[in-house]
Order: C-alpha cells, then sequence, then structure tokens
C-alpha cells in the first residue's frame, strides 16, 4: 500500500480506532524544545498547505541532494572577477602554460578570440606582438612615417605607429612591416629585447648561456645579442626535444609560449606585480544570514517541498539568539501519525527514514551556514497538521526525537 493511501485511511477510515487515543498533551523532556518550535512557528509563516508523508520523505531526499551538490560552491563569495586560464574552454589548467595565461590574461596583455577561446597552440603573428609590448606600454598615442602594408582599419595600427617611433621595430628592407605574418623567434627575441632597452634596460650578453643550447648557430648574426639576452633572462631556454633544448631561432612562436615570456618581461624583469584579486566585499553578518537563507528557499523549491508548505526562515530565540528553522507540516494529525507509527510496520519504517533524512539534512544545512560565514544553527521540525512537533533535529542531531513523541 503507498504511503499517500494510508494517509487517506489514517484520516478517514480509523477514527473509531483513534477513539482510543488522548489529544497530545504537555510534553515532559524534551518540552522545552518542542515547545520553542511551536513558539517559533510564526518566524516562517504559517503553511498553506501540507504534505503526505512519501510526499515528505521524497521532497526530503532530493533537498539533501541539493545541499550535498553545493558542496563545491562553497566559500564562493569571494568577490574575485580576474579572469583565469580556466575561463578558455581551449586550456588546460594543469598543463605548463597555465600560471602565464592566467597572468597576462588578467592584466589585459593577452586576450582570448572573440569565441571566448585563447588558442594556447596557435602561433603568433608579427601584429599581435607589436600589439602586446603596446599594451605593456599602456597603449600610448604615437605617430611615425608608418608602413606601407600597414592601414588604419588594422588592430595592430597604434601598436605599429608606435613601436616603429621607438626602436621596438624596425621592418623590413622594402618599408613593410609584415604584421600578418608568423613571427620567428629570433625576430621576438629582438622585439623583446629592443623593448626592454627602450624601458632602460641594459640588453648587453655575453652569449654564453646561449651556446649552450642546440641550434643557436642557426640564428642570424643580428639576432644573436637579442637572443642571447632574452635566454639570460629566462624569457627563452629552448624548445624541448628528445635530445634536450633546441633553440629553433627560425621557427614560430606558440600563443602560449609567448605568454611565458611576457610574463617573466613583466614580472621578473620588469618587476611588476602581478595582478592582485579585487578586495572581498564586506558583508555584514545580517546580510550573510540573509545571503545563506536565500540558498535555503532556493533548495526548498527546487526540492518541491515548498509547494507542498515547507517553510523556512530565520528565527529568534527569547535571549535575542537567531537560528534558521525549516519546517516541514504533514497533512496528518499527531494521532494519526501515532496510530500509524504504532500500528503499520511500513508506515513506522518511511517515518523512522524520514527523520534520519532530515538529522542528516540539518547537520549538512549547519555546515552550509558556517562555511558561508553565517554561523547560525539549523533546526528542521516535522509538524503535525494540528501544529504538533512529530519530529525535530538540529545541526545533525536529533532534539526532539521519535521515542518522545510516538510514545
Amino acid at each position: 500500500m503507498k504511503l499517500n493511501v494510508w494517509s487517506k485511511a489514517l484520516s478517514v477510515g480509523v477514527a473509531a480506532s483513534l477513539a482510543c487515543f488522548t489529544p497530545a498533551v504537555a510534553l515532559a523532556s524534551p518540552e522545552s524544545d518542542a515547545e520553542a518550535l511551536g513558539s517559533q512557528l510564526e518566524s516562517v509563516g504559517s503553511p498553506s498547505s501540507a504534505m503526505s508523508l512519501d510526499d515528505a520523505l521524497y521532497g526530503s531526499e532530493l533537498l539533501l541532494d541539493s545541499i550535498s551538490g553545493a558542496g563545491s560552491s562553497f566559500g564562493s563569495n569571494s568577490g574575485i572577477e580576474l579572469q583565469s586560464v580556466r575561463d578558455f574552454p581551449d586550456c588546460n589548467p594543469n598543463e605548463w602554460y597555465a600560471p602565464a595565461v592566467t597572468y597576462v590574461s588578467n592584466k589585459g596583455l593577452i586576450t582570448g578570440y572573440d569565441n571566448g577561446t585563447f588558442g594556447p597552440y596557435d602561433n603568433i603573428t608579427r601584429g599581435q606582438l607589436v600589439t602586446i609590448l603596446w599594451r605593456m606600454e599602456g597603449k600610448p598615442v604615437s605617430s611615425s612615417a608608418g608602413f606601407s602594408d600597414v592601414s588604419s582599419s588594422d588592430f595592430y595600427y597604434s601598436a605599429a605607429l608606435w613601436a616603429q617611433k621607438n626602436g621596438v621595430i624596425k621592418g623590413y628592407g622594402d618599408g613593410t612591416f609584415g604584421g600578418e605574418r608568423l613571427i620567428t623567434r629570433q625576430e621576438a627575441a629582438v622585439m623583446l629585447a629592443n623593448y626592454a632597452s627602450f624601458k632602460g634596460y641594459d640588453t648587453a650578453s655575453d652569449k654564453t648561456a646561449l651556446k649552450n643550447i642546440s641550434g643557436w648557430r642557426e640564428a642570424d648574426s643580428w639576432a644573436l645579442d637579442s637572443l642571447g639576452w632574452c635566454v639570460d633572462q629566462g624569457l627563452m631556454s629552448g624548445k624541448d626535444t628528445p635530445s634536450g633544448a633546441y633553440l629553433d631561432p627560425m621557427g614560430s612562436t606558440w600563443r602560449s609560449a609567448m605568454a611565458k615570456m611576457i610574463m617573466v618581461l613583466d614580472r621578473d624583469v620588469f618587476g611588476n606585480p602581478e595582478p592582485a584579486p579585487d578586495p572581498e566585499p564586506t558583508e555584514s553578518q545580517a546580510q550573510k544570514e540573509q545571503r545563506v537563507l536565500a540558498s535555503f528557499q532556493k533548495w526548498l523549491d527546487d526540492s518541491g517541498l515548498s509547494a507542498k508548505g515547507a517553510r523556512v526562515g530565520i528565527a529568534t530565540s527569547k535571549t535575542g539568539e537567531h537560528s534558521y528553522l525549516v519546517v516541514q507540516p504533514l497533512n496528518m494529525t499527531l494521532s494519526q501519525v501515532r496510530y500509524g507509527y504504532r500500528n503499520v510496520s511500513d508506515f513506522r519504517s518511511s517515518l523512522i527514514d524520514l527523520t534520519e533524512t532530515l538529522k542528516e539534512t540539518s547537520g549538512s544545512m549547519y555546515g552550509y551556514s558556517v562555511q558561508e560565514g553565517a554561523n547560525l544553527s539549523v533546526r528542521i521540525g516535522l509538524f503535525s497538521s494540528d501544529d504538533e512537533v512529530i519530529y525535530a533535529a538540529e545541526n545533525g542531531s536529533s532534539i526532539v526525537p521519535l521515542s518522545y513523541t510516538m510514545r
């Protein structure tokens, strides 16, 4: 027999049997907890409806699942809005480039594409690198002779004019810049070293460290000093190969690799601080309590318990202490519940399962309250249709057990 059928039978078909039970009397111990819960019913509002035992059990299990699923969001109210490598769906937060991608994206030096991706293994162009350096300098407005292949419609137009004026780039002998061309590693080294020189840094190198990396002889002579300085400063160390580090001066450069170079240049060479998170907003105790209450209300709504009469609110004790109070009303009187508990074994088993779920739920909700900073106790009361306490739990422990109310 289903539980909702039991509820109807208990409310209609056993009226004569119920006559042998006396109405609920003043409870002894734990009488104070039961009386306190009864007096606090107004704090959550009078339920407009009540639920059957099977609805209460099913909804309570869903509620507990919701709370368990929210565990990963505990402490999420940090107020930090910095971008992370995790914000890019094509980036792996466990890869070598993760700290660098987070660093450069936080500072707005290398941003993602319009589709939200970063392109860690896309090769970088000359126009992209000059734009990065221009952003590092604060996006200054400059004028110069310009390049024959750079127009005002190019995204790197302002960056190219600034870089040309300040000796960061010179372009090719034919007067072009080649902004859409993939930049070689030796060209990138020259551009990075030129920018550091523009900033006032000594970029001389004895090239000892450079010559310890395989492939250095493949570089053009005009790039050796810059490559040596980049190796000295840790901006470059060679590509990993089965036979060891390989300079690959004529090869292209991944966006992720450039992110690491820029991070080292900005943070370690120039000594700029890492981006700091926004300060955590100040939140009053009352605001914390209301924020947690809103979460509790959402979980009640999602579990379907609110629609069947469950309520949650903040109750105040006689001593002025706050606590969360969750009320679940059954559509049965206390006498009917007692009759089912004593005479219908499946009903008794289901009621016990419900109280165990409520006890565990009160503990989980209390844990959430503490972790979110509200630090309020959580009481869950199961009430009969005549406003009598059937069972109550607080912070994971029974305070009005069935052994007391079903006696």
